[in-house]
């Protein structure tokens, strides 16, 4: 795929796109990574967590127009640098990174046409959490009600006939009622009916891309002789330093 038809597919909701980036691009991003930073026995899950949150943040850059394609590549320039910076985020909640880390990251935020600010604040970082939370905490069926509604972007009727709902009208009665126990629960953070409406939209689509990325580590896992070479490399470079 083009970085034009993996935009375009980003912006459809389709998993054709996101499969390619973690089929095609996911064991480059762990071998940048893992070479950028130190993250010791648990690298291989901690470069999988980064690797979708890099994601998530990939999918709102490109769905918020900041994203733009300047040459062949950009993608995933643009999703290791997204790494690099979530990579740092990642390590400073456990330790200060070392001078090698600190020099690596400086560099890099540099070295690319592509402007790439930080991620996110912790402030907005801690209110996605929450809101990540309270969607995972109402029930399983408004979960996948608001699923079909926001990602897949089906209509009333046909998420009617899906879930066994008598019709349009009851789907979208059921609709609002997931959204007030959404709104029940995160009411301190959501002041208005339209912030409610996209807090909603950005917390299915944020879980929807987590579960399409776990449904797709059967196929593109990060190969556990990439993470032991890594460590190699690693233990290597501090002996000599």
């Amino acid at each position: 795929m083009t970085d034009a038809q993996i935009v375009i597919s980003v912006m459809q909701n389709s998993p054709i796109g996101w499969r390619y980036i973690c089929r095609n691009m996911k064991q480059g991003f762990a071998a940048v990574i893992g070479k950028s930073f130190s993250f010791g026995p648990s690298a291989k899950d901690d470069i999988e967590d980064i690797f979708q949150d890099s994601c998530i943040i990939l999918m709102q850059k490109i769905k918020s127009g900041k994203f733009i394609i300047s040459r062949d590549g950009a993608i995933f320039s643009y999703l290791v640098q997204i790494g690099k910076l979530t990579a740092c985020n990642f390590i400073r909640k456990r330790r200060p990174l070392t001078p090698k880390e600190e020099i690596t990251l400086t560099v890099n935020l540099h070295d690319d046409t592509q402007d790439v600010e930080m991620p996110l604040d912790e402030k907005q970082q801690a209110q996605n959490e929450f809101l990540d939370r309270v969607f995972d905490s109402i029930p399983a069926d408004c979960q996948m009600l608001l699923k079909r509604f926001y990602w897949d972007r089906k209509p009333l009727d046909e998420i009617a006939s899906t879930l066994g709902l008598r019709n349009a009208d009851t789907a979208k009665t059921k609709k609002n009622r997931c959204m007030n126990k959404f709104k029940d629960i995160a009411s301190k953070l959501l002041e208005s009916e339209e912030f409610a409406e996209e807090a909603v939209r950005a917390a299915v689509e944020r879980a929807a891309l987590r579960e399409l990325l776990e449904d797709e580590r059967a196929y593109c896992e990060i190969p556990d002789i990439a993470i032991a070479a890594l460590k190699t490399e690693d233990d290597s470079n501090n002996t000599e330093e």
